[in-house]
């Protein structure tokens, strides 16, 4: 019984955990047994926090886009924007924009006092032709038969005489032509000298003005003096140079218009002499016939001018009736452009043209007033709406002779801002941009909100000279580079706009 006794002592010694081991046992569960909930809690927070990024993100998002989409339907509401310009240096020159047609200074209208069918046009519209060259030939058939005829009648001596009227009459007209050629390439020389000559005008001024600056600058080495100097001396040797050329080639042509002169009136004085003079002795049949054998060598049309065809009138196989074609010289342009009443006594002759084009930024060219009309034109008649016609105002006009062309074409339709004063350059604004009340002159500017938008603000300024377009601006609180409001009656102060690029 004893023995039962300690054997279950014993047993229940191994079921029943000391008080030492239990209170380790405590402390492992509350150490690792929180680390598996910390774990399991933290896994569970981060997860969380990473649908909250996604969500906040996807947010941000979604506003972006709605601030987007409401920017530009702002935009959208408020148009193309307002009209700015940057306020800073403009040119103040002097000058006066008017518009003309590019037509040519000479203008040949190819005509015949023949009425016989016409035979062959040689050209077509667009053609460029020489001077000399055959344009047109007239139908010879009846001409030549009527040669035939009056031959068959006319005596030996009649047919002599003939022959001294034609040849007079063409020796003349071939003297005519010799000569106008002369004169067209000396006229050429002298056209290629003066460009030449201008050049080396201009280029000589430059390098003075470029001396000039060096030697006043506090800041010019020895060695750029010296430089500036040796290329003043080089283009003065070129101005003289090339003055000397203009002089000679101006000589050579007075020498050959003297020539050409002489020599057409002894021909004119020879014609006369056998024309006028025999004319008494001559027969009806000889009159008649030498008058026919000029028409034969009228029947080939020749070109006066040289040039392109910029119209046709005759009609091959119909009898031509005066007008055959229009030539005009493309290489010589002017233009005749309308001046108002106020500037009439502001255009001189001589004055200086700059030529551009509205639409063509490579067309380009100068020019010169070489005369103003004074006395005024009737305008271009206008057409209303109702269909009603009215009279055009009447106009003053000039002449720019065109002196520089840069793919200038003929009908081409030109600004032409005439240089009446001298170049200035100044801060400046659109006169439209000035507004003045009982405070002074004020513009409004636009400046950078964010987003594409801007805040309009009043800012002071004091007025200067006043050009055609522009006002300069002497002071004010304008600083350079602001953004002026063009047309400040689209706006108001403190408004929020936007700009048109």
């Amino acid at each position: 019984m004893d023995n039962m006794i300690q054997n279950q002592n014993v047993q229940g010694t191994d079921t029943a955990e000391p008080a030492s081991k239990m209170s380790k046992r405590q402390s492992w569960e509350e150490k690792y047994g929180k680390k598996k909930k910390d774990k399991k809690k933290g896994k569970k927070g981060l997860i969380i926090g990473i649908i909250i990024a996604v969500i906040a993100v996807i947010l941000i998002v979604y506003v972006v886009k709605m601030v987007k989409s409401s920017v530009a339907a702002v935009q959208e509401a408020m148009g193309e924007g307002t009209v700015v310009e940057e306020f800073g240096e403009k040119d103040m020159s002097a000058y006066i924009d008017v518009t003309g047609t590019v037509e040519s200074q000479n203008v040949e209208r190819v005509t015949t006092s023949l009425t016989y069918p016409v035979e062959e046009i040689k050209v077509k519209v667009g053609d460029h032709v020489k001077k000399g060259d055959v344009v047109c030939v007239i139908d010879s058939s009846e001409i030549d038969d009527k040669i035939e005829e009056l031959e068959e009648q006319a005596s030996d001596e009649d047919k002599i005489h003939a022959k001294e009227i034609e040849t007079a009459s063409h020796n003349l007209s071939t003297q005519k032509s010799t000569n106008d050629r002369a004169l067209d390439s000396a006229n050429v020389t002298v056209s290629e000298a003066k460009k030449a000559f201008d050049d080396a005008d201009a280029d000589y001024y430059e390098k003075k003005d470029a001396y000039d600056a060096a030697v006043a600058s506090e800041t010019s080495t020895d060695e750029e003096i010296a430089a500036a100097k040796e290329a003043l001396d080089a283009a003065s040797d070129v101005w003289y140079e090339k003055q000397y050329a203009y002089d000679q080639a101006t000589s050579a042509y007075n020498d050959t218009l003297e020539t050409t002169s002489e020599s057409y009136q002894s021909v004119k004085d020879s014609t006369d002499m056998t024309v006028i003079s025999n004319s008494s002795s001559y027969s009806s049949t000889a009159s008649q016939l030498a008058d026919y054998y000029k028409m034969k060598n009228n029947t080939e049309i020749i070109a006066e001018t040289s040039g392109v065809v910029t119209s046709i009138d005759a009609v091959e196989g119909v009898a031509a009736s005066g007008s055959i074609m229009t030539i005009q010289d493309d290489a010589s342009f002017q233009l005749i452009v309308p001046i108002k009443e106020r500037d009439i006594f502001t255009i001189k002759e001589g004055m200086k043209v700059e030529l551009s084009s509205n639409t063509l930024t490579n067309v380009k060219g100068s020019g010169t007033i070489t005369s103003v009309y004074d006395f005024a034109v009737e305008g271009t008649p206008t057409i209303s709406a109702t269909g009603q016609t009215s009279a055009g105002d009447n106009e003053f006009k000039a002449v720019i002779e065109v002196d520089d062309a840069t793919d200038i074409l003929l009908g081409m339709k030109l600004k032409c801002r005439i240089v009446t004063g001298d170049e200035i350059s100044v801060d400046a604004v659109p006169y439209t941009a000035i507004i003045s009340d009982v405070d002074g002159d004020y513009v409004y500017v636009a400046e950078e909100a964010g987003n594409g938008f801007y805040m309009v603000s009043r800012r002071a300024v004091e007025k200067g000279m006043s050009g055609d377009y522009y006002t300069e601006i002497t002071g004010g609180e304008l600083h350079q580079g602001d953004k002026v409001v063009t047309y400040p009656n689209t706006v108001t102060a403190d408004s929020v706009i936007t700009i048109k690029e």
